[in-house]
């Protein structure tokens, strides 16, 4: 894990705060957003190793912080160029905030009533572009999917209620009309 900046210090006693004193996402989650943008603004905090991808992947993720309990999780994302991830969800709530460089959000919409195992329709809902300082608020149920359109590595912030890592998250194929786990993203 990343040593701790004194902006990110406080931006995560902020949050800790914020988190146990709401659990309506329809206040938190503004809240959220307006603690987080001011990192957005103020970017020294930023290391140059967070831009740093795995080729792989397409993207590097860069935990900042992670509750002991796995409440909270803070990270950056860099994603190449060309590259993002297929749609999902999350299965707790979090706040993504541009940071540098564009990522291009869909949001997707389920259809179905999701009572066959392994099976979801889902179509676009609509799309985000997110650059520098833009915040993308989302629900646990939320269906999303992110790509690089630039030429450059852009770089995102993202604070999640918890550790993706212990949710059972879903990743969703629309063309072949699957839903299957997730897979476990390779974090530093």
């Amino acid at each position: 894990m990343a040593a701790q900046h004194p902006q990110i210090a406080m931006f995560i006693r902020q949050l800790q705060a914020l988190a146990a004193s709401n659990d309506d996402l329809d206040q938190l989650l503004p809240e959220v957003a307006k603690i987080a943008q001011p990192l957005a603004a103020d970017r020294s905090w930023i290391e140059a190793d967070f831009y740093e991808a795995n080729e792989d992947q397409g993207f590097a993720i860069s935990v900042l912080h992670e509750e002991p309990d796995h409440r909270l999780l803070v990270e950056t994302i860099a994603w190449l160029p060309g590259r993002g991830v297929s749609p999902h969800d999350h299965q707790t709530w979090g706040v993504v905030v541009g940071l540098d460089g564009t990522e291009t959000n869909t949001n997707w919409r389920r259809l179905d009533d999701g009572s066959v195992a392994g099976y979801a329709e889902v179509e676009v809902a609509g799309e985000v572009i997110a650059g520098a300082g833009d915040c993308i608020l989302l629900r646990p149920d939320d269906i999303h999917s992110v790509r690089n359109d630039g030429d450059e590595t852009a770089l995102s912030l993202h604070i999640y209620g918890r550790s993706l890592r212990h949710v059972d998250r879903s990743e969703f194929n629309p063309l072949a009309k699957t839903r299957q786990p997730c897979p476990i993203r390779t974090r530093r």
